[in-house]
């Protein structure tokens, strides 16, 4: 049978990193500042998120 391959987005990362280190949308929310709609916003593929938003989010996250 054959997988099929897709690739990861960064959005599938930033998800995948946040559960890594445990944290909740609210708990991510608070350590950045950000709203709980911006954090799943940024975990949303081809969605818009202002390049600050990110920054504070990868932050958290390293």
């Amino acid at each position: 049978m054959d997988q099929i391959f897709t690739p990861k987005t960064a959005a599938s990362h930033r998800r995948e990193a946040r559960l890594a280190k445990g944290y909740s949308l609210e708990d991510l929310a608070v350590a950045t500042g950000l709203t709980v709609a911006e954090i799943a916003a940024a975990e949303k593929p081809g969605a818009q998120v202002p390049d600050n938003h990110l920054a504070r989010i990868d932050h958290a996250l390293a």
